[in-house]
């Protein structure tokens, strides 16, 4: 063999080498999972600090490094109610949302949040985990649902009246998260105006609207203290929110990766139950801080509580009717709520 020839025979087996792949060469194809993660809520709020972050950071972690998420915070990415088709269109990989903010879309999650169906975030998320597999499930074959929560049960909040009984509410605007608080207020005899959280504030100082339901939790984070002087504490309504995944993307993952996101906050690992947990500590934070605030908190008596609790009773009845007119189960699913509700200690 010439030379020449030896030098092209080994050039051709150096190529040929260094074009099989190696135990060396894996771990650099595995690094560049970087995924995108949408919410509207501030970067100061509660649930971006200590349930969205450290998960990010455990999923980091976890994956040894290799799935890097980068949270979009306030809005950044995409408008609030538009969070669940930010994740289906995949302008993010992940978004958290209010499934109330899609009307029409998840019927069934929004049994959650007819009225005084639980008092604290624990218990409402954890009977949203309660009724993810046999209901809930069944409404998001667009996404994948990382995990599901709700607020504390939410009170009244007003910048010129205090709001005593249901009198008060006569003339009253009050803004509405969704079209099931929407049927509370006006069962109640207020004026239901629907907003997204983060135009509540100029709402209120401009005088738009009267007063808005929400947590505690929620004042400081969005700043409400500032235009919220009375505060009612009645605790009758949530909101239901999810993480919402691309389903393509998730797909895609390696199923170690897969593995990470599904055993870090499915139904079955109690996660769902924690974040409302994390929601509660928040409560107390945000109560303390409203009186600091020179707020007035009113707490409903039991008596008149009993009057708002009757005035509202017949929306039940509504909301399964409704959904039993699509072919939707109902009444089961309000049953079976309600009966979770009275077994965690919470109905009424």
């Amino acid at each position: 063999m010439s030379l020449h020839a030896a030098r092209i025979a080994v050039a051709l087996l150096v190529s040929a080498w260094l074009a099989v792949p190696g135990p060396a060469s894996t771990p650099a194809f595995a690094q560049d999972i970087k995924l995108k993660l949408s919410h509207f809520i501030p970067a100061a709020h509660n649930h971006h600090v200590n349930v969205i972050v450290p998960w990010v950071e455990e999923v980091k972690q976890k994956t040894n490094g290799r799935v890097e998420i980068t949270v979009f915070p306030g809005a950044s990415l995409c408008k609030p109610p538009q969070q669940y088709d930010c994740a289906k269109s995949g302008i993010a990989d992940m978004a958290w949302g209010v499934t109330g903010w899609t009307p029409g879309r998840f019927p069934m999650s929004s049994v959650i949040e007819l009225p005084y169906m639980h008092r604290t975030a624990a218990t409402g998320s954890q009977m949203l985990a309660d009724l993810w597999p046999k209901y809930l499930k069944n409404e998001y074959d667009d996404v994948y649902v990382l995990y599901m929560n709700v607020h504390p049960a939410g009170h009244i909040h007003t910048h010129s009246k205090m709001v005593r009984t249901l009198d008060d509410f006569k003339g009253m605007k009050i803004r509405t998260p969704t079209a099931v608080v929407g049927d509370i207020l006006d069962s109640l005899g207020a004026t239901k105006v629907g907003m997204p959280a983060n135009q509540i504030y100029e709402a209120m100082s401009n005088k738009v609207v009267d007063g808005f339901g929400m947590p505690f939790e929620a004042l400081p984070p969005f700043k409400l203290i500032e235009v919220s002087k009375y505060h009612t504490e009645v605790g009758m309504y949530t909101t239901a929110f999810a993480m919402f995944m691309n389903k393509a993307k998730f797909d895609s993952l390696p199923p170690d990766v897969k593995k990470v996101l599904i055993d870090t906050t499915s139904p079955q690992s109690g996660y769902w139950k924690r974040v409302g947990e994390s929601w509660d500590k928040a409560e107390i934070v945000g109560r303390k801080a409203t009186l600091d605030q020179k707020g007035e908190i009113y707490t409903l008596p039991k008596d008149e509580r009993k009057r708002w609790r009757e005035a509202v009773r017949s929306l039940d009845e509504k909301w399964a009717a409704d959904l039993d007119s699509k072919k939707l189960p109902g009444k089961a699913l309000l049953q079976d709520a309600r009966a979770i509700s009275a077994k965690y200690g919470e109905a009424e």
